[in-house]
């Protein structure tokens, strides 16, 4: 009996699902999916991230529901500027009492993400009738894209490029999308992160354009949707907490950019194309689609570059219009070409300034990127025959594969054993004394960047204090400068905080001393110096024993 079409495009949604999970296992392996194994989380960035989500954790509910004053106190903003992806964070809160102290959601995220990127892949492939075979295919390349892969370990919620694929869809749709498609697009990604939204933003725009010019959508159904969708996407962005922070703009405009280069330059995943020079922030604009699809977009354009034109229509110039002009703010106004900048265009400091809210602008590729992938597909299937089709794209995968295998298990290879803790300096009883009768670690002298962050948001985040030597996305100029008043007042006034246990650099304790009493704490303890007001008295009630300065045992009598 013959298999309806419904059903086989079912086994093919099944078949790219399949494909996206064994990657993940390939790449990952299991325990990565181990809700209590958080030692591969203990670095940079992925640091920040879990940190975030722990502080979060166990912060009460209020409003907005992203609001994680303990992560950073003055400089605090939200779960979602520590990129700690408020989808995931926010419903495992509620879950929260059910959960292990440890637990991390990353490995799942990981899993959905390389899942999805299959699955969405395949429907587009579908809008544009490839085969099903052929639409396997193209999921599995936007699976093994090196942008794709790389960025997982490094910036995790930001490796949601699946999201990018969902718009990419909603716009290639043979039929128009339902109404409420694009505003619970608009909401999802708005929980992801703010760079992939900016990016559905644009494609949506062009899709609205493109409805509108070929009257599949009446003025006031473009407006309504408008209306739903920006309401959808502020409600989360303000639920979420990505508008706590009163300066959205960073450094790095210019700098985190598109190298003309980058969509040939393998930036090492390639066992067959040398890496081209560079400057040091255009990792940020890697594009490169893979071989496979490198070589199937270069023969589709051998054979078929005269339908090309047929892009400038109704249908597909709203999406080539905002896909160049994000290629061009990718490559920000200092244009690279290799190791080489080209040349510099002036800007007043009105557009520097609103061009920093992205000051990675090199991102903003990544769409141009999974398209030029879609368009090598599409170009062959519409030049051979099925078969053959088949046949290129299956080769495409092939060489995709082996030629980045090279990367494949390095990130696996590279993480510590699987643990439920991560490894730290701060062992001394002293401590877990502290934590008692202080509610809050400050770091002093204030910095940018606590070189000791981790450790030390690490022990508050797990003995239910907050901590101003905090790692995150963006940080308040104003809260920091709070921050800073609040420090130089303590060392020139003494103004200590009572509930406040301050971590302090050898070369402020002078000033320190100048304002103890008799009852107050200045104490060394693995490494670190600590003072606080009234710590002896604790110890007196605790009947605790406190070292002098310098000596790091703490004893009970």
């Amino acid at each position: 009996m013959a298999i309806s079409a419904r059903r086989l495009d079912l086994l093919g949604y099944g078949a790219s699902a399949l494909f996206g999970a064994a990657a993940f296992f390939v790449w990952a392996g299991w325990t990565f999916l181990d809700p209590r194994n958080v030692s591969w989380l203990r670095t940079g960035d992925r640091a920040m991230h879990t940190l975030g989500w722990w502080f979060y954790r166990a912060t009460p509910w209020s409003l907005p529901i992203g609001v994680n004053p303990r992560n950073g106190l003055e400089i605090s903003s939200s779960v979602a500027l520590s990129d700690s992806l408020p989808l995931f964070a926010v419903p495992f809160k509620l879950l929260s009492p059910l959960l292990p102290t440890e637990f991390q959601y990353w490995g799942i995220w990981f899993l959905v993400s390389m899942t999805l990127q299959a699955v969405i892949g395949y429907a587009i492939g579908r809008q544009f009738q490839l085969g099903r075979l052929t639409s396997v295919a193209l999921g599995a390349c936007l699976v093994v894209t090196p942008a794709f892969l790389w960025r997982m370990p490094v910036h995790m919620a930001l490796s949601g490029h699946w999201v990018l694929l969902l718009a990419i869809y909603l716009y290639v749709r043979q039929s128009p999308p339902l109404r409420w498609a694009w505003p619970l697009t608009l909401a999802l990604v708005s929980a992801v992160h703010a760079y992939l939204l900016a990016m559905v933003l644009a494609i949506w725009v062009a899709a609205l354009a493109r409805r509108l010019w070929m009257k599949q959508l009446t003025l006031a159904g473009a407006l309504l949707e408008l209306g739903l969708g920006l309401a959808a996407s502020l409600f989360v962005l303000w639920s979420a907490g990505f508008l706590m922070t009163s300066s959205l703009g960073a450094e790095g405009f210019g700098f985190y950019r598109l190298n003309l280069l980058s969509f040939i330059n393998p930036y090492g995943w390639s066992l067959v194309l040398p890496h081209l020079p560079g400057t040091s922030g255009d990792y940020e604009g890697q594009v490169f689609p893979g071989l496979g699809v490198l070589l199937l977009l270069v023969l589709g354009l051998a054979v078929s570059a005269r339908r090309l034109p047929a892009i400038i229509g109704p249908r597909w110039l709203p999406l080539l219009v905002v896909v160049l002009a994000m290629a061009a703010f990718a490559l920000s106004n200092k244009v690279v070409f290799g190791a080489k900048e080209l040349f510099v265009v002036p800007l007043p400091a009105e557009a520097l300034n609103f061009a920093s809210m992205f000051r990675a602008s090199g991102r903003m590729i990544w769409p141009a990127g999974y398209l030029a992938a879609v368009l090598a597909f599409v170009l062959v299937a519409r030049s051979f025959g099925a078969r053959t089709v088949a046949v290129l794209a299956g080769l495409a995968v092939v060489v995709q594969v082996v030629d980045t295998s090279g990367q494949w298990t390095q990130f696996a290879r590279m993480q510590p054993a699987p643990a439920a803790a991560w490894p730290t300096p701060i062992q001394s009883p002293l401590w877990l004394f502290a934590a008692r009768h202080y509610d809050k670690i400050r770091a002093i002298p204030v910095s940018r960047l606590n070189h000791r962050w981790a450790e030390l948001s690490y022990f508050a985040a797990f003995h239910g204090m907050a901590s101003d030597a905090a790692y995150l996305g963006r940080r308040d100029e104003k809260g920091y400068a709070r921050l800073e008043s609040l420090a130089d007042a303590a060392l020139t006034e003494g103004r200590f905080e009572p509930d406040a246990l301050y971590v302090l650099d050898p070369a402020v304790v002078p000033a320190v001393q100048r304002f103890m009493a008799p009852d107050d704490m200045l104490v060394g303890a693995d490494g670190f110096v600590l003072f606080g007001r009234h710590g002896r008295a604790y110890a007196r009630a605790d009947d605790v024993t406190l070292p002098a300065y310098g000596v790091p045992a703490l004893a009970a009598r």
